[in-house]
């Protein structure tokens, strides 16, 4: 082997010694993006995980509060359940005590009439009995009271004591009435009605 030879195979070996160092250097300056890579990538996984589990976290928030609002509806609906049954405890109430009054009422008023009943017809309450109403001409109205005031005065005047008005003076104008008209003919009823100013007239053919 000559000198040239062997001058080219050094040059050959320090050629492959620097394109294997050259080599290694290209790959230590990947390796570091590599390393770059691969925690860009975990900080993505952990970025989606933190995500999906904020995700999961907001749904399952979610379907809580859907769940609490039929609890709150509920809780609504007892509370409107609960009116509902104040109301009919009042209503109840309210029923039970009307019924009681009108229980005592039919009560007092039966014992007032039994009472009634059992009292003298002359000491009965002037109200309790019946009621009947008359319609009379003005100036026969005048002229009852004309001689009702009258008749009362005089009264009271020789026995220290009142007539009552629908107690006796009433009764007993009518009263009187009835027994001078009972023993009048039928002629003599006719010919009062005509001659009378104070009554209308019959027509008779």
């Amino acid at each position: 082997m000559s000198d040239d030879d062997d001058g080219e195979g050094d040059k050959d070996r320090a050629q492959r010694v620097r394109d294997r160092r050259s080599r290694r250097d290209r790959r230590d300056r990947r390796e570091p993006d590599d390393d770059t890579s691969e925690s860009d990538e975990q900080e993505s996984k952990i970025s989606q995980t933190s995500n999906t589990s904020q995700t999961e976290q907001t749904d399952k928030l979610s379907q809580t509060e859907q769940m609490e609002q039929p609890s709150q509806t509920t809780q609504t609906d007892d509370g409107s359940e609960s009116q509902t049954e104040q109301s009919s405890q009042t209503t109840q109430i309210e029923q039970t005590e009307q019924s009681q009054s009108a229980d005592t009422t039919s009560q007092m008023s039966q014992t007032q009439s039994d009472t009634t009943d059992k009292q003298p017809l002359n000491e009965q309450p002037i109200k309790e009995r019946t009621h009947e109403t008359f319609y009379l001409r003005d100036d026969l109205r005048r002229e009852l009271r004309r001689i009702s005031g009258q008749t009362n005065l005089d009264f009271e005047m020789t026995f220290d004591t009142e007539l009552e008005k629908n107690r006796h003076l009433r009764p007993l104008l009518l009263y009187l009435g009835a027994k001078e008209l009972e023993a009048m003919e039928p002629s003599e009823i006719k010919d009062t009605l005509l001659e009378t100013d104070l009554l209308d007239n019959v027509d008779i053919d």
